[in-house]
Order: C-alpha cells, then structure tokens, then sequence
C-alpha cells in the first residue's frame, strides 16, 4: 500500500502511496501518520506519484490526518495528484482544504 522515507534532519516523513485506499487501507495509513507523529515527524507528505485509487474512506482518512496533525502544530502535504483524484476533490470542493503541492 505504501513505502516510507523519513528526513531525519528536517523531521519530514514521505509517504508513497500504491494501489487503492479504502476502508481497510485508510485505517492503516492514519495509524501510519499517527506513529510517525508521535516518533516526532508531524510534517508529513503523501505522494500520489502512481496509479492510486482513493474512495471517500481514504478522503476521510487524509481529512483527519490532517486535523490530527495540525493540532499537534505539524503539517500534511499532498503532492502528485492524479487527474482523477483531483477532479474527484475539486467537484466536492475539497482541494480547497487540502494542502496540495
């Protein structure tokens, strides 16, 4: 589902994202976030950079991280947005939340 890179000097975790994030896949990636929030990387990037499929668990899931993270003064940044991913959150007026790079 996802490959990790953490810049240990800048506190910044990456999280490459694969595949389809639904229900399952959701709760596992925000305990992700979770864990590396509390391992002290509250600045977190997910990268879309392949064929993800997002359903509106894995929205939800981005939503709360990104909540969760903002109240712990860190950060979620999401970066290479696939054309239907991003139509998707654009058409529910989503993008607009969302801190996308």
């Amino acid at each position: 589902m996802y490959k990790i890179d953490r810049d240990g000097e800048n506190k910044i975790c990456t999280i490459f994202l694969e595949g389809v994030i639904s229900l399952k896949s959701a709760i596992t990636l925000k305990e992700q976030i979770i864990k590396e929030s509390e391992t002290g990387y509250n600045n977190i990037i997910l990268d879309f950079n392949g064929n993800v499929h997002i359903d509106s668990s894995g929205i939800g899931a981005i939503f709360n991280s990104q909540k969760y993270l903002l109240e712990k003064q860190g950060s979620l940044k999401i970066k290479n947005l696939g054309h239907e991913t991003l139509s998707i959150l654009k058409i529910a007026n989503l993008d607009k939340h969302l801190n996308i790079i």
